[in-house]
């Protein structure tokens, strides 16, 4: 496995794939305060599945 992409014990991720994605310093900083430290990920991830049960 490379290096950046370490198993963590417990942490099924089969069934899922990293992405990367390019902010607005602006846009990031008001996710970044909204979501709280640490809560990046599960918040983006939050908002992406509100916006599409909208469509």
């Amino acid at each position: 496995m490379p290096e950046s992409v370490r198993a963590l014990p417990g942490i099924d991720r089969k069934k899922s794939t990293m992405k990367n994605i390019r902010f607005e310093d602006e846009l990031l900083e008001q996710i970044e305060k909204a979501a709280g430290k640490g809560n990046f990920s599960k918040w983006v991830k939050e908002a992406c599945k509100i916006r599409l049960k909208s469509k």
